[in-house]
């Protein structure tokens, strides 16, 4: 009787998933499923094979974390930001360093990158922070200066490593999250005047040789095509030779013929964009958006304000990976190594992705 009862249970709430956010998901993951094997086939199926374990693990992740009701993180918000800051510390300790930067820890056969999951972590914290503490008064440079120390310790901590793709995307949130909450216009254009003061001091005083060399290679990639700006220039000739219609799936040249280097993880979209054209990076760009959308309808439907932010915070992410990665394949922003979401390979941005979408369905089942 028991079972009969956890499984009805389990249906019950599967009926209130929003069944467009999964189709939606798994579409892009049939999308990166082709690009991957396409980008790859020629030199080994072992990238392809892994993607399918790490969609199949994805899956049952994202199930988990569906079924589990989010208004528990928000109880214990504090043992998730100091399990943040341990998990980021670990690197330092055990993580293993690849091309000059130090972000994975070695797990058996696989790695782990912290710094992917403390983007989940801080908006599930951040956004308890704002609906409890700044429930109803969050005005004022005194109230941005307090609650933004929240992500200080987070950010220092993955610029240490470095990561400056992720440094920005901690950014972002915070600015979208306490939009979402609530701020006066008049903090809005102080926090705009004093970002886009920082700019300069931050380039010739916080940012590394390589970091302030993928600025300059973004300016003029030309100037080095052999060096810093090979990857740039062989995924803007990837991008242009694909026309309007593509070249067809696994007709691509640039990643075959192995001119375009991390053809399968960061520039996994040039390796689309070359084989279906102009349209299918439109049919592309779609899915994301409609995904986006959903994700903030969720949000907008909420019980709770906490649910809210929770869901604009994970769209936030979203959007800003889709934004950088698509404009770094196209020239038109500068390297940051963020992944394509749900489309570039690599298991930890695959699970993480999936935590967070299955968090958007634990709001919409609980939302009641």
């Amino acid at each position: 009787m028991k079972n009969n009862r956890d499984i009805r249970v389990i249906l019950k709430r599967m009926k209130k998933m929003n069944k467009s956010l999964f189709i939606n998901t798994m579409l892009i993951i049939a999308v990166s499923l082709f690009s991957v094997f396409s980008a790859t086939y020629q030199k080994t199926n072992g990238f392809f094979y892994r993607e399918l374990v790490w969609t199949a693990l994805g899956l049952g992740v994202y199930l988990v974390f569906s079924f589990f009701n989010y208004r528990n993180y928000a109880k214990y918000s504090k043992v998730i930001y100091l399990f943040n800051i341990v998990l980021l510390v670990s690197v330092f300790i055990f993580g293993e360093t690849r091309l000059g930067a130090q972000r994975w820890i070695p797990l058996g056969p696989i790695n782990l990158q912290p710094s992917e999951f403390s983007k989940l972590f801080i908006v599930l914290t951040l956004s308890e922070l704002l609906t409890n503490k700044y429930k109803n008064n969050f005005r004022g440079m005194k109230h941005i200066f307090l609650s933004g120390l929240h992500i200080v310790p987070i950010f220092l901590l993955i610029a240490k490593q470095p990561d400056l793709g992720t440094s920005l995307v901690l950014i972002f949130l915070y600015c979208i999250l306490i939009f979402i909450h609530g701020i006066d216009w008049k903090s809005i254009f102080i926090i705009a005047g004093a970002g886009a003061a920082f700019v300069p001091v931050s380039y010739f005083f916080l940012l590394k040789d390589y970091q302030k060399q993928r600025i300059l290679t973004f300016l003029n990639p030309e100037a080095d095509m052999l060096g810093s700006g090979w990857n740039v220039i062989q995924s803007m000739i990837a991008v242009g030779s694909g026309g309007v219609m593509g070249k067809g799936f696994f007709q691509g040249t640039q990643s075959k013929l192995r001119f375009l280097p991390e053809s399968h993880t960061d520039f996994i979209g040039a390796v689309f964009l070359e084989e279906t054209g102009f349209i299918g990076g439109l049919l592309l760009l779609g899915l994301y958006l409609a995904l986006i959308i959903q994700i903030a309808r969720v949000g907008s439907a909420a019980g709770d304000n906490y649910g809210k932010l929770v869901c604009y915070g994970v769209a936030a992410i979203i959007f800003f990976h889709v934004v950088v990665n698509i404009g770094m394949i196209m020239g038109v922003m500068p390297v940051t190594g963020l992944p394509l979401l749900l489309m570039s390979y690599g298991g930890s941005s695959f699970l993480f992705t999936f935590m967070m979408l299955g968090i958007v369905q634990s709001v919409k089942i609980y939302k009641d």
